[in-house]
């Protein structure tokens, strides 16, 4: 994988996790509601993100 592309995906890892830390937490499990920000979906998508780049390269490696 290219690295200025890794960086965008680590970019957007790490704005998902700034954006589930500082969502307020609403009703039911830090969610916010219908709106965007709800911890619950950020997180996951964060550390998909996050490990997109490695598993990828590993990929790549193996195959």
């Amino acid at each position: 994988m290219d690295p200025k592309l890794a960086f965008f995906f680590y970019l957007a890892a790490v704005v998902c996790f700034a954006l589930a830390a500082f969502s307020p937490a609403g009703p039911g499990l830090g969610r916010t509601g219908a709106g965007v920000g709800g911890r619950i979906g950020l997180v996951p998508l964060g550390l998909g993100l996050w490990l997109f780049p490695t598993l990828w390269a590993t990929g790549g490696a193996a195959f």
